[in-house]
C-alpha cells in the first residue's frame, strides 16, 4: 500500500514537472520567434552551391522559385533580394547548399541551411548595423549521386515547412 501511494505520488510529481519544463521550453522558443515577427514581407536569396559537381539537375534559381512559390502558397510575401536591402532591418530568408563526394565513393554528403538574417544593432555600438542571423535550421544526409537532386529537394521542402510553421506561430 505505502508503495502503491509512493508510485502515485512519483507519477504526479513526473507529469507536473514534465508540463512545467515544455511551458519553460515554449516561453524560450517564442522569445526566440519574435525575432521573425510583425514582417510584411521579406527577401529570398540562394546562394550558390559549394562542393563537388554532380550534374545536378536543380539550380540556385530554381531553389530560390521553388522557396518563393512555398512561402506564397503559405500566405507570406517575399520581394527580390535587391529590393529586400531597402527594407527596415534588411530582412532576408538564406538558403545555402553545399555537396561533397566522399572519397569518390559514388556517397555524397550534403547540407542544406535556411537562415533568417536581418540587420541588428549592438548594445554597446548602435551606429552600426550588423547582419544578424535570428532563425536558422539545418539538414545533413549522405546519398547516392542518383538520389542527390531528390533528397536536396526534400530537405529544402522539409525546412521550408519548418520556417512556414514559426513564421505562423508569431505572425
Amino acid at each position: 500500500m505505502k508503495q502503491f501511494k509512493f508510485i502515485i505520488l512519483f507519477g504526479f510529481l513526473l507529469i507536473f514537472s514534465s508540463s512545467l519544463f515544455a511551458q519553460k521550453v515554449d516561453e524560450y522558443e517564442m522569445h526566440q520567434l519574435r525575432a521573425i515577427s510583425k514582417l510584411d514581407k521579406f527577401g529570398v536569396y540562394v546562394w550558390d552551391f559549394e562542393g563537388d559537381k554532380w550534374n545536378k539537375k536543380i539550380s540556385e534559381p530554381e531553389v530560390q522559385k521553388f522557396v518563393q512559390k512555398a512561402l506564397k502558397g503559405a500566405g507570406i510575401k517575399t520581394v527580390d533580394f535587391s529590393d529586400a536591402r531597402t527594407l527596415e532591418g534588411a530582412p532576408n530568408l538564406e538558403v545555402s547548399i553545399k555537396v561533397d563526394e566522399k572519397a569518390k565513393s559514388g556517397l555524397f554528403a550534403y547540407s542544406v541551411i535556411m537562415r533568417f538574417i536581418q540587420d541588428a544593432k549592438l548594445i554597446r555600438n548602435n551606429v552600426l548595423n550588423y547582419g544578424a542571423i535570428t532563425w536558422e535550421r539545418d539538414d545533413v544526409g549522405f546519398t547516392t549521386k542518383e538520389d542527390l537532386d531528390l533528397e536536396l529537394k526534400i530537405s529544402i521542402n522539409s525546412l521550408i515547412d519548418e520556417f512556414i510553421l514559426d513564421y505562423k506561430k508569431v505572425n
